[in-house]
């Protein structure tokens, strides 16, 4: 693989799909992954790991990971939930060489699903191994979400957190990426993903408010620990070894 032609390729795509700044971050912290490894492609990263290097939230990072597969930039999956997810850089070079004639997206189907299809689309890839897998159907976020605004369950929630139409999508595309990274998705009907949705989000934010308890209480902890005088020296050490000081008795 021409390593400049890669990157050439990639800016050619960039001003045909109008990639943000956080979407070009992603693309080269991937492109310098795969070249860490010696083109090692398909090549697997922790999605932690990414969120962390990166300082990039979760739901940013999922939306600008589908808007690369989107882009036919590049493909991911992640098989039975393993924290690992594997990652396909495609070959952007013939987009470089063919730069003069119209410019056409290698998989840009007008859709995003965000979906771990496990299929590898284009006509050459890093790695002339990889074989295509049978594509799964998944529901796409946006009319999940939609069908979901409309149910009782939607309502019922809202009241019993008090919580407008703009927090509710942020939960479900916070539980919808969740879930299409596991494979939770694959041929699941609206109804079950609004169902689902239902039951995940108590779950979800009494997880969340545990955290922030267990959070607050060791910051009091340290608080209160930090207002005791500390003691020094010999008497440290009388303290330590058991000897009583006069005046503790």
């Amino acid at each position: 693989m021409n390593y400049i032609a890669q990157i050439k390729g990639f800016w050619l795509l960039h001003e045909k799909h109008a990639l943000s700044s956080i979407d070009i971050a992603l693309y080269f912290y991937l492109l310098e992954v795969c070249n860490s490894t010696n083109w090692i492609n398909p090549f697997k990263r922790n999605n932690a790991k990414i969120l962390a290097d990166l300082r990039m939230p979760r739901a940013t990072f999922f939306r600008s990971r589908s808007k690369l597969k989107r882009a036919g930039i590049l493909n991911f999956r992640s098989v039975n939930g393993t924290p690992n997810v594997t990652y396909t850089l495609i070959n952007l070079e013939s987009i470089y060489r063919n730069r003069n004639e119209e410019i056409t997206a290698i998989n840009d189907t007008g859709s995003d699903t965000g979906a771990d299809t496990g299929c590898v689309t284009g006509s050459e890839t890093l790695n002339k191994n990889s074989k295509p897998k049978p594509k799964q159907a998944v529901v796409l976020c946006a009319n999940a979400f939609a069908f979901f605004v409309d149910t009782m369950n939607n309502r019922l929630l809202k009241d019993r957190y008090s919580m407008d139409n703009n927090a509710m999508h942020y939960y479900f595309e916070t539980f919808y990426q969740s879930k299409i990274d596991l494979g939770d998705l694959n041929n699941k009907t609206i109804e079950d993903i609004a169902r689902n949705f239902y039951y995940w989000l108590p779950k979800h934010l009494a997880a969340a408010q545990r955290e922030k308890e267990k959070s607050c209480a060791k910051k009091e902890s340290y608080r209160h620990a930090s207002n005791q005088p500390p003691v020094r020296g010999v008497a440290a050490a009388m303290k330590f070894a058991g000897v009583k000081m006069r005046g503790d008795e």
